[in-house]
């Protein structure tokens, strides 16, 4: 996965809240719009975004 560890940890955050149902800044649907949104990153960041 690329971006910078700040990144990463706000993405996995995010994650953690979407999966328990907390979501803060997002609709909290499992999608990778949803992820973004909700850690504050471009979608291109996002996991699966860059994995191939």
């Amino acid at each position: 996965m690329s971006g910078a560890p700040d990144e990463r940890h706000r993405i996995r955050t995010a994650m953690d809240r979407i999966l328990a149902g907390r979501p803060e800044h997002s609709n909290g649907a499992l999608t990778i719009v949803a992820l973004a949104v909700e850690a504050g990153v471009p979608a291109t960041l996002s996991p699966s975004a860059t994995s191939t």
